[in-house]
């Protein structure tokens, strides 16, 4: 089913059940994205130290 046919269906009001490949697929996605989100974190909590580092904060 293409993304245009499902936009379709929901303009629509109708719904369909959602597959055990597309909920482990969502699934795989949310779990990336947080990964991603505290990979960010961290650069971004080391890059705050090491400048702080190097001006002599520490």
């Amino acid at each position: 089913m293409t993304k245009f046919e499902i936009e379709e269906m929901k303009l629509a009001g109708m719904t369909r059940k959602e597959t055990t490949m597309e909920k482990t697929d969502r699934a795989a996605r949310e779990i990336l994205e947080d990964e991603n989100e505290k990979r960010r974190n961290k650069i971004e909590r080391l890059k705050r130290s090491r400048l702080q580092y190097k001006r002599g904060g520490l």
